[in-house]
Order: C-alpha cells, then sequence, then structure tokens
C-alpha cells in the first residue's frame, strides 16, 4: 500500500518560493534607482513588493490545498487498509471452513476474527446438542476454560443468560449490562470471573429456521453494539452458520461412503477403514468373511428385487450380531464381513456357527414365497494370520472358498498357504479345522 507524502513534497513549492524570491530580490535592486529619480516614481518600488505578497498568498493557499487533499489521501488510505485487513480475516475464516478443518477450529478462527473488529471484544461460539435444547459445545478461546465447561448441559430458555434466549426465542439479544439484567441473575458471579459487562448474542439457525447454536460477543463495557459492530456480528453469525453446514454435509459425505447403498452396513472403504483404526490402536482383530451360496438361482427366480430383499434381510441379522465394538459390513455382490475385536479362535467359531445359524433361517421374500440360504465363512486373525489389513482380507477370502470347497454352510480359519504352494504333498484339502457345529 502507497505512503502518504508530507505536504513539503508537493513539486509546486519548489517552483513559488523560487518565483517570490526573485520577486523581492528585484524588488530591493529597484528601491534604490527610484529613490534617486523623482518622487513621483515611488510607487515603482511598491511593484514587486506586492507580486510578493500575492506569490506569498498563493504559496500559502497551495499548502493548504495539499495538506487538505493529503489528509483526504491519508484518510482513503486508512480506509483501505481496515478493508483489506477486514477481507482477510474473512479470508482466514472461510479458508478454514473450505479445508474441511474440524469445527472447533473454524469457529476459533471466527471468534479471533470478530475480537481483532470490536475493541474490548471476547468472542463464544455455542452449539446445541443433538435433542436441541441444552448446550453440546462451547468454543471461547478469548475466555477462561471454566467457564466454557459450565455452559455445557445448560438448558436453552428464554430467560438463560443471552445465548440460551437468542436459540430458544431464536432472535439476537443484546444486553448491555450484564450484571443488573435478570437474565445474567443466575450466573452473575461466574460471569464476574471473566471481567466482562455486556453480552451480544445472536442465533445460528439451519436452513429450516431451528436454532443450532449461537454466536456471542461479550464487551468490557456496559454498552450495545454501534452500527458497524452490528454488521459485523451479522458477518460472523452467517460465516458460523456455513461452517456448521459445511460439516453437517462433510459428515454425511463421509457416512455415505463408508456405507452401503443397499443394506445399510459398512462397505469395502469402511470395513477397511475400521480394521486400519484398530490396528493402529494396538488392538485384536479377526475377520470372517461370509459369501452366500447358491445365492444366483433366488435372483434368476424372484429377480434382483427379490434378491435385494434377501440381501437386507441378511444385513440385518448380521447386525443383530454384532454389538458396538464390532463392524458389519458387505464388500459386494453376496459377499459381507464382519470385523470382531477379538483374535481368541474359540470367540471367532462361536461368532461363526451363530452366523450360519442366523443366516440360515427361512427369509420371505413375500407373502407366498420364502427362501432358505446358506453361506460359507473364512476366518482369518491378526497378527498370526496378517499384518495388514489387505492380508487379513486375503487370507480370509481364501479361507473362504476352501471352506466352499469342503462342502459349503460351514467356516474355516486361514491356515497358511496350500500345500502345493509350500511345496508339500496335500493332505486333505483342508485350510484349517474348523467344522460346522
Amino acid at each position: 500500500m502507497s505512503r502518504p507524502f508530507p505536504p513539503s513534497s508537493s513539486p509546486f513549492l519548489p517552483r513559488i518560493l523560487l518565483v517570490s524570491g526573485v520577486a523581492a530580490a528585484a524588488g530591493l535592486l529597484m528601491a534604490v534607482p527610484v529613490f534617486c529619480l523623482e518622487a513621483s516614481c515611488l510607487w515603482l518600488a511598491a511593484l514587486p513588493a506586492c507580486v510578493f505578497l500575492a506569490l506569498f498568498l498563493v504559496r500559502e493557499r497551495a499548502r493548504e490545498v495539499c495538506r487538505a487533499k493529503f489528509a483526504a489521501l491519508r484518510m482513503v488510505n486508512d480506509r483501505q487498509r481496515k478493508r483489506v485487513h477486514y477481507l482477510r480475516g474473512q479470508t482466514r475464516v472461510l479458508r478454514a471452513i473450505s479445508r474441511r478443518r474440524p469445527l472447533d477450529e473454524s469457529m476459533g478462527i471466527l471468534c479471533r476474527f470478530v475480537e481483532d473488529r470490536i475493541p474490548g471484544a471476547r468472542c463464544s461460539v455455542l452449539m446445541l446438542d443433538s435433542e436441541g435444547r441444552a448446550v453440546g459445545q462451547s468454543v471461547a478461546p478469548g475466555l477462561p476454560d471454566h467457564y466454557n465447561q459450565a455452559l455445557i448441559g445448560l438448558e436453552i430458555g428464554p430467560a438463560v443468560g443471552s445465548c440460551g434466549a437468542a436459540m430458544y426465542l431464536r432472535q439476537p439479544v443484546f444486553i448491555d449490562d450484564i450484571l443488573r439484567h435478570p437474565n445474567w441473575a443466575p450466573f452473575r458471579d461466574l460471569v464476574l470471573t471473566t471481567g466482562m459487562r455486556a453480552c451480544w448474542s445472536s442465533p445460528i439457525l439451519d436452513d429450516d429456521g431451528q436454532a443450532i447454536g449461537a454466536f456471542a460477543v461479550y464487551n468490557e463495557q456496559s454498552r450495545l453494539p454501534a452500527r458497524g459492530e452490528r454488521l459485523t456480528i451479522h458477518v460472523a453469525v452467517e460465516m458460523a452458520r456455513i461452517a456448521v453446514n459445511m460439516a453437517a454435509v462433510y459428515r454425511q459425505l463421509m457416512h455415505q461412503s463408508l456405507r452401503d447403498e443397499l443394506t445399510g452396513l459398512a462397505n469395502r472403504r469402511g470395513m477397511k477403514d475400521w480394521l486400519t483404526r484398530r490396528l493402529e490402536s494396538g488392538g485384536r482383530v479377526g475377520v470372517l468373511l461370509l459369501d452366500l451360496d447358491d445365492f444366483k438361482p433366488v435372483n434368476d427366480t424372484f429377480g434382483h428385487d427379490g434378491g435385494d430383499r434377501v440381501l437386507r434381510v441378511v444385513a440385518g441379522r448380521l447386525r443383530d450380531l454384532v454389538g458396538r465394538d464390532a463392524v458389519a459390513s458387505r464388500l459386494g455382490g453376496d459377499e459381507f464381513t464382519l470385523g470382531m475385536p477379538t483374535a481368541d479362535p474359540v470367540a471367532l467359531e462361536d461368532i461363526a456357527r451363530q452366523v450360519i445359524q442366523a443366516i440360515g433361517r427361512p427369509i420371505f421374500i413375500d407373502r407366498q414365497h420364502q427362501v432358505c440360504v446358506r453361506c460359507s465363512i473364512g476366518i482369518a486373525r491378526h497378527p498370526e494370520d496378517g499384518e495388514t489389513v489387505e492380508e487379513l482380507l486375503t487370507h480370509a477370502d481364501r479361507a473362504m472358498y476352501e471352506a466352499k470347497k469342503s462342502g459349503k454352510n460351514r467356516y474355516r480359519h486361514w491356515d497358511g498357504p496350500a500345500p502345493e504352494a509350500r511345496g508339500e504333498r496335500p493332505h486333505d484339502g483342508r485350510a484349517g479345522a474348523g467344522e460346522r457345529a
């Protein structure tokens, strides 16, 4: 940004001073001969002085004009500097939102942005819980931690501080003196520890007009926001709403990207993600990979709609078998996987027997038709049967095909490469000792 020049650096002033000096010198030189001549010519001596006075007045006027112009330029530069600073602050907030940074991090940047614009301000962003009745999250980098923690779980209402009232009423609540306002009477001792005296809160609304949070500006002085400060708060609320909506959309996209559209189970990517996080945390893992036996006749007889019905029922039964610590997924077609938080072979065999029994129950296609499907299961354990996710899935898949070869509707443990691959003579063609119960 250009720097303003002092008025003395104007290119016109040296010229005016030069002309004024020449005129003054000429007046002095002419004064002597004039006095030696007739007195009637005395006015000639005053002529250079008049010219000098006129030039002096012109110079002073030019200096005043220059001062006014440079003062105006200085004001324009200051406004531009503030505007650039404002836009850079907005850019930092929007960049954090667009890069899908954690919501609390984006809200922290937004709070700092507003605090730089409003003197003596400390900002806070409150988010409601899933039920929309109480505060579930508080982000306020400029306020004490104990104050933020005290707000968690606070139920909103028409007379609950500034934020609770704003979220309940779904309209801004600006309080100029929180020590005297009845809304703040239950929290007076708490807010005294922050040194704040005013609180201006605006609700954050979703697309349906429901409150999902509040943006609050605390101030050290007992006053209401000025016109420009109200505009800043309005912009901050809109950016907070964008950040919350973007976070919700991102969570939904992530959920969809990790879920199978037909069954609602995790897809292949979701299963790999679960296994990766489990292995990175040092937990034991067992993988059961199952494939429905002779599923093609179901599609041929009842069509793809009937086949989809069977897959959804199978998925529901698998979901009922696994607990919160485990995960069920559909890899594709009629192939499913169970990720179990244990590598105990006895426990995995027990799960495999339950799966075979559950899937073997009749499935009603409609009121008149029912089918019975069976499945073959391959079992792989970490770290005995593989160190990586790909190895576990591959070995479980190979064990599953060995179960199909040995009669279907049963399970097999991965027992290393086939005898031919190890250079040994084949014994009984089984991949493990696990037999259907």
